[in-house]
């Protein structure tokens, strides 16, 4: 049908999550570029909302720049999905063209940061077990697995080899636990590097420039907040520093993004059974949340034993460290919804 008739979608994408802006609704973009002649392009979407809704799934007429042939819409959809569209191309009322998208939602976002326990190396793999999870790496979006893409780790491994370099997160635990309080898709955005100290995440260092690239990619109010977890290569550092270094990431983060971006924080300072905390760290996070330079994240040194992988002698998590790491995250997200 139409075969002179193109159109290039560049949004929404299969497995994309808006931000929504309210607990109810979120703004979605349809963008993309049409090659040939055609009175009008109209969209339609298609789905339940989380509120349990269906859609109006009435026509839409989007807006055709004569010009570059870019076609975009905006449209408010209530929270929820996933969601379908489909496109039509119409000259003179007649349809030369359709297109579809599956499978994309108005839910939450979230950007993640800091070390090994941030990204996948967890002793095993995880699943997903709601369906309601995706992924974002920068450049595409996909139903979240382990190991999750998009962490600067995983630059310049091939992707059959991934398995090799890495195992599980905390972020798939996390997404299912926030879609049974919340109802809505959640969509992480991993860019964390194993090992990394916090002095590796100051404004114009590699993993910082990183992180800001997906925050550019995400747009101003693209996402909920950053999730930081790291500390544990930080363990000795002088009382006040991992703080004066963590503020000038946080404030740096927000300068060049130009909008206030909320961050958590984690109290993580675990290294093995013999030393499960170190008290100078702990006091530094501590300093961070009390003076609101980041909110306050779970505290995962009450995660050991066999919380930890090699039968709890690892400074990693098991399968039941992954899960209840990313439930904790959860709980302490949602908690803070209640205050917004």
């Amino acid at each position: 049908m139409g075969s002179d008739v193109r159109l290039a979608l560049y949004g929404p994408r299969e497995w994309q999550v808006f931000q929504r802006q309210t607990q109810q609704r979120g703004r979605v973009e349809v963008a993309g570029r049409l090659l040939g002649t055609v009175t009008s392009v109209e969209v339609r979407f298609k789905g339940k909302s989380a509120a349990g809704k269906k859609l109006d799934g009435r026509w839409r007429r989007a807006t055709i720049d004569r010009t570059t042939g870019g076609v975009s819409l905006s449209v408010d959809l209530p929270a929820g999905g996933w969601y379908s569209l489909e496109a039509r191309a119409l000259n003179r009322g007649k349809t030369v063209a359709e297109w579809t998208v599956d499978n994309f939602g108005v839910g939450e976002v979230f950007v993640t940061a800091g070390q090994s326990n941030s990204t996948s190396c967890g002793q095993f793999a995880t699943q997903q077990r709601s369906g309601m999870v995706s992924s974002f790496n920068g450049t595409a979006w996909q139903k979240a697995t382990d190991p999750m893409w998009g962490a600067h780790d995983l630059i310049g491994i091939d992707p059959a080899e991934l398995i090799v370099y890495a195992g599980g997160s905390p972020w798939l635990a996390f997404g299912d636990a926030l879609y049974k309080t919340e109802g809505v898709p959640v969509g992480v955005a991993v860019t964390g590097h194993g090992g990394s100290s916090v002095h590796q995440w100051q404004p114009g260092e590699d993993l910082f420039e990183w992180m800001m690239t997906r925050i550019w990619q995400l747009g101003p109010g693209g996402f909920r907040a950053v999730l930081w977890h790291q500390g544990e290569s930080d363990v000795e550092m002088e009382p006040g520093t991992y703080v004066e270094r963590f503020a000038r990431m946080v404030e740096g983060s927000r300068n060049r993004a130009r909008w206030p971006i909320p961050w958590f924080a984690a109290k993580t300072s675990y290294h093995s059974p013999e030393i499960p905390k170190w008290d100078n760290l702990r006091a530094d996070f501590d300093g961070i949340w009390d003076s609101g330079i980041a909110l306050p994240g779970p505290d995962t040194d009450k995660l050991t034993d066999d919380h930890r992988d090699f039968d709890g002698l690892g400074i990693h998590f098991s399968v039941k460290g992954l899960t209840a790491h990313g439930k904790m995250w959860a709980k302490t997200v949602s908690k803070w919804f209640e205050t917004q």
